[in-house]
């Protein structure tokens, strides 16, 4: 992800949110794997790959694509989230895992909850009800066809306009669905070194599959919601990943 925004959404699930600061220890699986990979800050797709990586030997890894048409996809209990208000992502990227005792795990490096967290609590606990502008849906994408088709040349994240920092803008939600901008806020200092992007850039080179045949297809191949022959794995709702998350 490279587009975040922290939002008040008034009137929709504002009332029953559900706090991130809950006992999961009970669910927790001793068979549940978890590597140590590089953590890069805004380069959740990264950040994913190098996990599906790691974790490659698993059968049932996927990479999940979290994003819809307008971009704008509302998850609550992120490490970036203001009190209970959930932050706004262009997409995000977190991985799927089932584990030797088949139950269905999720690795997102930006959430408050565990870390990994069962699927069905990482759902209970990260989407509302919300406006459908704001609906999540979900490309997965088995482990080995990331790996093997992903490619970044991390332009998504270069910065025309402000060169040397990055900003979250603060909104909030009025009933018409309109939006009220309440004030930039920056999350990064100067870095003359590395100005050009909107966040400092892992330090490795940039990321290419095997199988890709370009330099960058993040966006057509793997964020974009709408399949075509360009892109890779099905697409889910929220409706469809519960009934997963209880298979």
């Amino acid at each position: 992800m490279h587009n975040a925004k922290r939002m008040a959404i008034s009137g929709f699930g504002s009332g029953n949110h559900r706090p991130f600061s809950l006992d999961f220890s009970s669910t927790m699986s001793l068979s549940c794997p978890l590597p140590e990979t590089i953590y890069t800050a805004f380069y959740c797709e990264e950040n994913v790959y190098l996990l599906c990586e790691a974790l490659s030997m698993y059968e049932e890894v996927a990479a999940v694509i979290v994003s819809n048409r307008t971009k704008t996809v509302a998850l609550w209990n992120q490490k970036l989230s203001r009190d209970t208000q959930p932050v706004i992502w262009d997409y995000h990227v977190v991985l799927l895992l089932r584990s030797g005792d088949h139950q269905y795990w999720i690795y997102d490096f930006d959430t408050r909850l565990p870390f990994p967290c069962l699927l069905k609590d990482y759902l209970q606990h990260t989407f509302q009800d919300v406006p459908s502008a704001y609906r999540s849906l979900f490309r997965i994408v088995p482990g080995t066809t990331y790996i093997e088709n992903f490619a970044s040349d991390r332009s998504h994240m270069v910065n025309c306009l402000d060169p040397c920092s990055i900003h979250v803008r603060m909104y909030s939600m009025v009933p018409d669905s309109s939006l009220k901008l309440a004030g930039p806020t920056k999350l990064f200092s100067d870095d003359p070194m590395q100005s050009l992007y909107r966040s400092p850039p892992p330090l490795y080179p940039p990321l290419r599959g095997k199988k890709a045949t370009v330099a960058n297809n993040l966006m057509r191949s793997f964020v974009e919601i709408v399949s075509s022959e360009e892109t890779f794995g099905d697409v889910k709702d929220l409706s469809e990943m519960f009934r997963l998350g209880e298979a």
